[in-house]
């Protein structure tokens, strides 16, 4: 760790003393290097939810440089970013680290490490800043770095969660699993779905589109959870009319030898939407079906929104994974 402090207190003394738009440059090759980087990453993945990860941190990265580049652009018309000297803060001191990686955890665990020296970087550089104009970007450069911690971070522990828990994807037995958030639900699921024959329906109050960014498979269909008319989309005052959808579902996919999950997002939208004893039925329902059918229901929920006995038998009927 002091080792990569003094190399972090290298680069930053470094760029202090360079006017901004070389800064912006600087940041700007930054982001496009853990492009490329990210795109390697998820080349080489194996586990499909972790080159979903690469995937989703190499589009964000792609944002910040486009964001910063037009930022550049704009403070600068008609002049191009230069690339200068000073080593790139987050790929270069940790590249040995994460190819040396004894597996996934640890590997994250680095890449956690890689988005915590850029904010450093960034905060630090705010604070000495001599200007306006270079404090706003420094600033928003940081809160870029914690954006992408912070997704990282729930991907760690997911995987030290499951861990501690003996949940394997590839030995998992059927029936509720809980996650409190669904960025983890939906890395799970996108392990469950390599399985050959595998489909999945994920009701949810995100957009749609967003979802089928997120897994970009044509084996995943999504129902959006909302009161406004459209396609695929289900109200709250319908959604017990789930039951018979999955139950027909799971047993379709059974019957052609195949393997059907489902997921639900935000139970706590529809806690508020339906009460509690309606949406216990609905999920306990799912559950059985998912039982009697050899395979997998998973739902997103958090404990803040439930009643202490309400979620002592949420979690009594769903296996809290992370």
């Amino acid at each position: 760790m002091s080792q990569l402090n003094g190399y972090l207190d290298k680069i930053i003394k470094e760029l202090r003393d360079k006017p901004p738009k070389e800064i912006l440059s600087y940041a700007i090759f930054n982001e496009a290097e853990e492009v490329r980087y990210y795109d390697e990453l998820a080349s080489k993945a194996k586990k499909e939810s972790v080159k979903l990860l690469f995937l989703r941190m190499s589009e964000t990265s792609q944002k910040h440089r486009d964001w910063l580049y037009g930022l550049f652009k704009k403070l600068y018309p008609g002049e191009e970013p230069v690339k200068i000297s000073t080593p790139l803060v987050e790929i270069a001191p940790f590249r040995t680290e994460f190819e040396k990686a004894g597996d996934y955890l640890e590997a994250v665990r680095h890449w956690m490490q890689s988005e915590l020296s850029g904010k450093r970087l960034y905060e630090t550089l705010a604070e000495k800043a001599e200007n306006e104009e270079s404090r706003a970007v420094f600033a928003q450069l940081a809160v870029m770095e914690e954006e992408q911690y912070e997704e990282l971070k729930k991907v760690y522990d997911l995987m030290v969660s499951m861990r501690e828990k003996s949940v394997e994807t590839g030995r998992l037995r059927p029936g509720g699993y809980l996650f409190t958030d669904r960025f983890k639900a939906r890395c799970f699921l996108a392990d469950l779905l390599e399985k050959p024959g595998s489909e999945a329906v994920i009701f949810t109050r995100d957009s749609p589109e967003n979802v089928m960014r997120f897994f970009g498979r044509k084996n995943v269909r999504v129902v959006w959870i909302s009161s406004t008319k459209a396609e695929n989309s289900i109200s709250p005052e319908e959604f017990f009319r789930v039951k018979n959808q999955v139950r027909s579902f799971f047993e379709s996919r059974k019957l052609e030898g195949g393997r059907g999950v489902v997921l639900i997002e935000d139970v706590g939208y529809l806690l508020v939407e339906l009460g509690f004893k309606k949406l216990m039925d609905i999920l306990a329902c799912i559950r059985d079906y998912a039982l009697l059918n050899g395979t997998y229901f998973l739902i997103t929920a958090t404990g803040e929104l439930f009643e202490r006995r309400e979620w002592a038998l949420i979690t009594s009927e769903f296996k809290l994974v992370s």
